[in-house]
């Protein structure tokens, strides 16, 4: 086991506890801490989640559906080499990639884990399969 570097993830919605396993296997190889994400947290802060300092947990949080997919987010990565490092680890694990993922920011670690969860898959289908969404509405609007 390597030593800790301060890096963190946050992962969500991995049902599969093989798949869990192994993902968990390259982080503590790479010295990164991991945290699970429960369908009961969806409503916290990001932030909270990551353990930034002054995010406050919210007492109350707004209960949500859990979601659907994987969720992995980055938090205290200092050397872009260490994200590219770090997927590349899970690829050879054998792993699927991860469509779901980012880097906490200062202006997303104020959202609560649903939100951003919500944003990367819209983003994700956007980035993927948006533009057959988009071709099917001018098909609409030219008839």
């Amino acid at each position: 086991m390597h030593r800790p570097t301060g890096e963190t993830v946050l992962l969500y919605g991995f049902r599969d506890p093989q798949r869990m396993r192994e993902i968990n296997y390259v982080m503590v190889q790479m010295g990164i801490r991991v945290k699970v994400i429960k369908d009961e947290q969806l409503g916290q802060t990001v932030g909270y989640l990551a353990g930034i300092k002054g995010m406050e947990e919210n007492p109350n949080p707004e209960t949500y559906e859990p979601f659907d997919k994987e969720v992995l987010i980055m938090h205290n990565f200092t050397i872009d080499k260490r994200i590219d490092l770090m997927l590349s680890n899970i690829k050879k694990r054998g792993l699927d990639g991860i469509p779901l993922k980012c880097v906490l920011t200062s202006s997303n670690k104020k959202w609560t884990f649903y939100e951003l969860a919500n944003e990367l898959e819209k983003e994700h289908t956007l980035l993927t399969g948006g533009s057959k969404l988009e071709n099917a509405e001018e098909d609409m609007t030219e008839e």
